[in-house]
């Protein structure tokens, strides 16, 4: 057999460097800029118009027979939440608290008027919002609950210069807005309880979580380079949280939780840290109808 020249030998060398540097390039740079925009953007961030809001219509909870008070909260020049407030046929002085009532994760606040009404059904005021980069409120790109935390911070305020809190103030979260609920709590003495419905507890289990429900691909330093490519399209990525700065909770908590995801680490650490008898952690139930339920139950003994 012939033996290759040295000038094919070199061509061959240029060829493997450049198909190295090639699929690097797809790795860590094509396809976690594409995939970021999946995994932290809006659900509908191709279609929206960032120069315009979005029309803050009570949609389904009008169609449900509810009257609303719909309303726009102003975060930080940039963020716009949508909101609407609602009260059960009855006097303020016999209502039995308000509920700031958050979506799930891709969804808006449709997604939680079955739950409202069944606490409306109970006695107590809704105030309902869709998060920032979703529904009908602005932003093209969602957080991991700390820059929700700030929103839910914004909306407490807002809803006291207008009269729309009745304690206890109970905050009822999903996901990004379960984080947002506890993070606020800590520093917010207008919330007397939270409700954190699997929450993420930290930026590590957010992406675990989010590359999961993207069917995103594990690369090497998957979660550094797609926190990064995260700040450079939204602008504004927030510290980085590992399990390390989970703070406890020093009110009233329900923590509900997939029956999988009980003992993981960022839980462990969030009992270790917390008042006893502030904290109850209980597994997720597995259908809305037990789920209101519990909420209910939980909720009626903090009155």
């Amino acid at each position: 057999m012939a033996k290759l020249s040295r000038s094919t030998k070199e061509i061959i060398k240029t060829i493997i460097v450049l198909g190295i540097i090639a699929m690097l390039v797809l790795v860590f740079v094509i396809y976690p800029l594409n995939k970021t925009k999946d995994i932290m953007g809006r659900p509908d961030i191709d279609d929206i118009a960032e120069d315009s809001l979005i029309i803050n219509d009570p949609g389904a909870w009008a169609e449900a027979g509810l009257v609303t008070d719909t309303f726009r909260v102003e975060v930080d020049g940039l963020t716009s939440l949508a909101c609407l407030f609602v009260c059960p046929d009855t006097t303020a002085d016999t209502t039995s608290g308000t509920i700031i009532l958050t979506h799930p994760h891709g969804a808006d606040r449709d997604a939680v008027l079955p739950l409202a009404q069944t606490l409306l059904d109970s006695g107590w005021c809704i105030l309902a919002a869709d998060l920032r980069a979703a529904g009908r409120s602005s932003g093209s790109y969602r957080g991991e609950g700390q820059y929700e935390a700030e929103d839910f911070a914004s909306l407490v305020s807002y809803a006291e210069i207008h009269d729309q809190i009745r304690h206890p103030l109970v905050v009822v979260g999903f996901a990004r807005g379960a984080d947002g609920a506890l993070i606020a709590a800590e520093s917010e003495p207008r919330v007397d309880a939270v409700i954190a419905i699997d929450p993420y507890l930290s930026t590590d289990r957010a992406l675990q979580i989010l590359r999961r429900q993207a069917k995103a691909y594990w690369f090497p330093f998957y979660k550094s380079i797609m926190w990064w490519w995260y700040d450079i399209r939204s602008g504004y990525a927030a510290a980085y949280r590992t399990a390390d700065h989970i703070e406890g909770v020093e009110k009233p908590t329900l923590v509900l939780m997939p029956e999988h995801d009980l003992d993981v680490r960022e839980v462990n650490v969030l009992r270790e840290r917390s008042e006893a008898d502030k904290l109850t952690v209980e597994s997720l139930p597995p259908a809305d109808d037990r789920l209101y339920e519990r909420l209910v139950e939980y909720i009626s003994a903090l009155k």
